[in-house]
């Protein structure tokens, strides 16, 4: 199986507004998963991302169902049945009402109901071969949401209205995985290293692990944007990759002995000796067996199908019909993969090759003749049916329209 994954725009511009003044590979070699950094100066293309306009209107006039919303003071979770109706559905003024006594307000995953959010993650999300999400904070002045902790994920903070007072304290003992959160009088979080005032238009970066803390700074509510990358790390290719292989190992499929858990005379000591050259051996198996490019082609396919889609324009596009001589263009962001695998004939003396392109949601399989044409012309940026020179023109409109569906192309 090959794969050539591939996504169009301007995703480093994104990138190079967190990190100012690093270069990408200065930023990657000496801070990511290491140190904190920070931009000096407004940006201004921090402006077009949110404001404070745009929260007022979301929590005024957007359907907020459960979950959509919570709030937090000074370092502790408010209980939803402070803010919302018995059903669970948000209640407007008790949120405000919160918010007016000193309570931060937190839009979780934002980016699934905003466009620019939206877009603006799908650009990091190549820049970093990682999920992003994006959570928002809304402290009033005088006020701190949450107390000193570390996050398991790593978190870019862009600072769009007022200021928070930044304090940063030790790092946690080895990066944390997803799951292992801060844990309040059991986590040390070392002295205070760092105290600074992050002001509106400047963006963080905080790895995951580093204790921090940051209240209101100054008069003004503070408005901030926590953009989370979500990282897969090498324990889970390997994992993948154990899986993977298993396929190829019979051993592997026996059930555990009951020695492995009972030993209880030494008698018995044999037995956990044998299981523990059992496991060697196995071990060595999955080491000679596991197989690195199937394992990168399941993360390959795995990351690209569960992006998100992005389909403005497709409704109209398909229900108008497409023409040949219609233009499409990638859309900006969006990541897809040809693959290529053997599959059986079906009479055991040899195999064909199936040819498919993996976008967000889908798999779509396509003729020999097409694959390389759809390959070449995606890779270009742009595409028209008429450009194409194929004997079935029933699977190319198909094909053409199936990939407007999903979001890949646009007109």
């Amino acid at each position: 199986m090959t794969v050539t994954t591939s996504a169009t725009g301007h995703a480093g511009d994104v990138l190079a507004m967190l990190i100012a003044p690093l270069t990408r590979e200065q930023f990657f070699a000496e801070c990511f998963e290491r140190r904190v950094h920070r931009t000096h100066g407004h940006h201004p293309a921090v402006d077009d991302l949110l404001s404070m306009d745009r929260i007022d209107e979301l929590i005024s006039d957007s359907e907020l169902p459960p979950n959509s919303l919570s709030m937090a003071k000074s370092g502790e979770s408010v209980p939803p049945a402070e803010y919302t109706f018995d059903n669970g559905i948000v209640d407007r003024g008790a949120v405000l009402d919160n918010f007016r006594d000193g309570a931060t307000i937190i839009l979780p995953q934002l980016h699934y109901a905003d466009g620019k959010l939206y877009q603006f993650c799908l650009a990091l999300e190549r820049e970093f071969g990682a999920r992003v999400q994006t959570n928002i904070y809304l402290t009033p002045p005088g006020s701190t949401g949450f107390g000193i902790h570390y996050d398991d994920h790593d978190v870019f903070v862009i600072q769009v209205a007022g200021a928070k007072q930044w304090e940063i304290y030790g790092d946690r003992d080895g990066l944390p995985y997803k799951g292992e959160s801060f844990r309040k009088d059991h986590d040390e979080t070392g002295e205070l290293r760092d105290s600074f005032v992050l002001n509106p238009g400047e963006c963080l970066y905080v790895p995951r692990g580093t204790a921090h803390r940051a209240p209101n700074h100054g008069t003004e509510p503070s408005l901030h944007i926590t953009v989370g990358i979500l990282v897969q790390t090498w324990a889970e290719f390997m994992l993948e990759a154990v899986a993977e292989a298993s396929l190829r190992i019979p051993d592997l499929r026996h059930s555990l002995p009951r020695s492995m858990f009972f030993n209880s005379s030494t008698a018995e000591g044999a037995g956990v000796a044998d299981n523990e050259a059992t496991f060697r051996r196995l071990i060595r198996q999955i080491a000679e067996t596991a197989s690195f490019d199937a394992t990168r082609a399941a993360f390959s396919g795995n990351f690209v199908r569960s992006q998100g889609t992005r389909t403005r324009g497709a409704l109209l596009a398909l229900a108008k019909g497409i023409a040949p001589d219609d233009r499409f263009t990638v859309r900006e962001h969006i990541l897809y993969s040809f693959e290529t695998a053997p599959v059986s004939d079906g009479d055991g003396e040899g195999e064909d090759v199936e040819h498919t392109i993996v976008l967000a949601g889908s798999s779509i399989p396509m003729s020999a003749n097409l694959a390389p044409q759809l390959q070449e012309r995606i890779g270009q940026g742009s595409l028209a049916m008429a450009d194409f020179a194929v004997e079935d023109e029933e699977e190319l409109a198909d094909i053409i329209g199936t990939l407007v569906a999903y979001g890949l192309l646009r007109p």
